[in-house]
């Protein structure tokens, strides 16, 4: 089967067929070694852009900078 035959057909599942298939693959690439399971439920911070007044403060402080060089 080509790829976009799979991909067509992937598109017509449902939600929860969907799921199934992540899943499986998921499984799969965790057996092979190329995925690190992430089933130990450790909580990792991700840091995020939104809602961090300082940081936007500081570029266009930054930004305001430039201009005035130009």
């Amino acid at each position: 089967m080509l790829n976009s035959e799979l991909l067509v057909q992937m598109q017509q599942l449902s939600n929860d067929e969907k799921l199934q298939i992540i899943e499986l693959l998921k499984s799969d690439l965790v057996a092979a070694g190329n995925l690190i399971s992430g089933e130990n439920e450790t909580a990792y911070r991700a840091w995020s852009p939104y809602n961090y007044q300082e940081a936007a403060q500081k570029l266009m402080s930054l930004l305001e900078q430039e201009n005035a060089k130009c």
